[in-house]
């Protein structure tokens, strides 16, 4: 039996998106210039839950009873700073990743909630 850590399955899944996303074939113009080139699906399957939220609520993480809980127990506001205390600022971020194209290259249906692919 060997003592050596185990590596955990969500991190082995990050690295293979992270793999998978990045590695593709390029032409000598998009090594010279990378910012010229669009790059594909803007998130892989593990990215996709985060980003929901981020259009949605406003922050990346999820912040459910426990950590509310945890917060109130510090004498802090039971919900942190982010966009689910400031619905106008969500409403502003919104508009700003709608006319930037976010949601048309993360290919992220809003009305439905969920990713094209």
């Amino acid at each position: 039996m060997s003592s050596e850590p185990q590596p955990l399955k969500s991190w082995i899944k990050l690295l293979e998106a992270g793999k998978k996303i990045t590695t593709h074939r390029q032409s000598d113009e998009n090594i010279v210039y990378p910012l010229r080139r669009t790059f594909r699906p803007a998130a892989p399957d593990i990215a996709k839950g985060s980003l929901k939220r981020d259009f949605e609520q406003g922050l990346v993480y999820y912040v459910g009873d426990e950590v509310e809980n945890d917060r109130a127990a510090c004498g802090l506001s039971r919900l942190p700073p982010t966009g689910r205390s400031y619905a106008d600022a969500v409403a502003k971020k919104r508009v700003i990743l709608e006319d930037a194209g976010v949601f048309k290259k993360a290919g992220y249906d809003k009305k439905k909630g969920t990713f094209d692919y």
